[in-house]
């Protein structure tokens, strides 16, 4: 007690002297632009703090957190009493003025003979799958509500050696699905792809391996008339290209000879900050990327479906125009070309094919900006097939193509996409 006594005789007293460091400390006006607190708030503030029965002094603690807390604490207790200084209730969230929000036009999905078979394809960039199963594993489990063939989950962000754990409770979700993986083989949390097969449409995967470039894998002998996958192949290219890409995890594609197609799930190259790899995206990836859909080409139509991270026409960006469109990864001039060159060798953007004036129709919103509830976003993600594919006279026909707009985080990224064959 006598140390207290001492101790706040020593403060009080500092009070009166607006010179000395403690008086700054305690006044906060150690700063010329902060106001100083009137000594006749500080003093019962002081004692309140000071002779308080738990209050033990720590030299290392500082006086001027110390006096914060005593502050607090003096302004909860006019609070709980009823005082003029209760702390106002939380407003809520206003909803988005419909002058913020950008309109979405009606996308409506195609309607399928049902005598028709078809080949269901969804694809959705989770932006790393350990959290989204952690976090959002019935969102995550809505993918398969209509039960597509094949499911495709984009930057999943693991290594090899991380496979075997997630995988278990992937399947958890999914009890109906094998998994195939693909992952970066040099960089941490980076990149990747794995794809769900619907067990009628993959047997036993063997081997097992996620590391081997082709993947042995066929359809169950009874559901061959229905679908027929006979291989699986890592990476851009058969065999893989030797770039460095093809060390990232970004290319999974699957051979099927009922429906006699190859589909190609992809994750592309962001060009980063500053666009960094911009000219690595433009002069290798897209070079490589369209040799390699034109020689699958040859032997047979091909589904080309993923992140492509592009915007391609004005209808896929919300602020079309805006000057620093031309200095962000995916909008800048060179890759948007660069789309428009893989469509002029013969294939067609799947969603514009079903919808080609429809606008606000994004499957991107920046996390950061909390762009989603306004619909302020880009269209990064595409279902791209042969031009063979969209003739109504052909074995295998784009019967639709769509936007998934449901499946998204709530605060935004990438939602998922999806597109169907009828044969």
């Amino acid at each position: 007690p006598h140390r207290q006594r001492g101790m706040a005789g020593a403060v009080l007293r500092s009070l009166a002297s607006p010179t000395r460091r403690t008086s700054r400390l305690l006044l906060g006006s150690a700063s010329p632009k902060r106001r100083p607190l009137d000594s006749s708030i500080a003093s019962p503030i002081v004692r309140s703090f000071l002779f308080s029965p738990t209050f033990t002094f720590c030299p290392s603690f500082g006086f001027s957190r110390a006096m914060a807390a005593a502050a607090a604490g003096t302004k909860r207790g006019a609070s709980e009493s009823g005082g003029a200084s209760a702390k106002p209730a939380k407003k809520k969230a206003a909803a988005t003025p419909a002058d913020k929000l950008v309109k979405r036009a009606e996308t409506p999905r195609q309607a399928i003979d049902g005598a028709s078979k078809t080949l269901d394809l969804v694809y959705w960039n989770v932006g790393g799958l350990r959290t989204a199963l952690k976090k959002r594993s019935e969102l995550l489990a809505e993918a398969a509500a209509h039960d597509p063939e094949v499911i495709a989950f984009a930057e999943h962000k693991l290594q090899a050696k991380d496979v075997e754990t997630v995988e278990t409770d992937l399947i958890k979700v999914f009890p109906n699905y094998r998994a195939i993986w693909a992952c970066a083989s040099e960089r941490k949390g980076y990149s990747g792809v794995v794809l769900l097969l619907r067990r009628d449409i993959a047997g036993p995967i063997k081997p097992h391996s996620i590391t081997n470039a082709t993947v042995e894998v066929t359809s169950p002998e009874a559901c061959r008339d229905t679908h027929a996958l006979v291989s699986c192949h890592r990476g851009l290219g058969i065999p893989p290209i030797d770039s460095e890409y093809n060390l990232e995890g970004r290319v999974i594609t699957l051979n099927f000879t009922q429906p006699n197609v190859y589909v190609v799930f992809s994750y592309v190259p962001n060009s980063g900050a500053e666009l960094k790899r911009l000219n690595y995206r433009i002069d290798t990836w897209e070079k490589d990327c369209r040799d390699f859909l034109k020689a699958l080409e040859k032997d047979k139509p091909v589904c080309y479906i993923g992140d492509l991270n592009v915007a391609h026409l004005d209808l896929d960006i919300w602020n079309a125009g805006a000057k620093h469109l031309e200095k962000s990864a995916g909008t800048t001039a060179a890759e948007r070309a660069a789309f428009g060159d893989l469509l002029s060798c013969g294939f067609v953007d799947g969603f514009r094919h079903f919808h080609p004036n429809a606008d606000g129709n994004f499957s991107y919103w920046s996390v950061r900006a909390r762009n989603r509830p306004h619909n302020r976003g880009l269209r990064l993600d595409y279902t791209v097939v042969s031009q063979a594919l969209t003739d109504p006279a052909a074995p295998a026909q784009l019967a639709d193509a769509y936007l998934l707009n449901d499946l998204c985080a709530p605060h935004g990224d990438h939602c998922a996409v999806g597109m169907t064959l009828k044969y």
